[in-house]
């Protein structure tokens, strides 16, 4: 083989080389992009108690006492 023939192979393959990498670089590049802010999570509700009742100060204090 001569000097030549190496060259020109050593040539096609760089070629085909840069090729697949600007191809696959043109392909990443038209891939759409995903906006994270596009689909913002609803706030979350704070629970809400079953049942709501104000308690006296009587019953506090019993509820108290039978704690001790």
């Amino acid at each position: 083989m001569s000097k030549k023939s190496k060259a020109g192979k050593v040539l096609a393959v760089g070629l085909i080389a840069g090729l697949v990498a600007v191809l696959v670089a043109v392909w990443k590049a038209s891939k759409p992009i995903e906006d994270p802010w596009e689909n913002e999570p609803l706030p979350a509700h704070p629970h809400q108690p079953a049942e709501s009742r104000e308690a006296s100060v009587e019953e506090i204090r019993e509820i108290l006492e039978d704690d001790k």
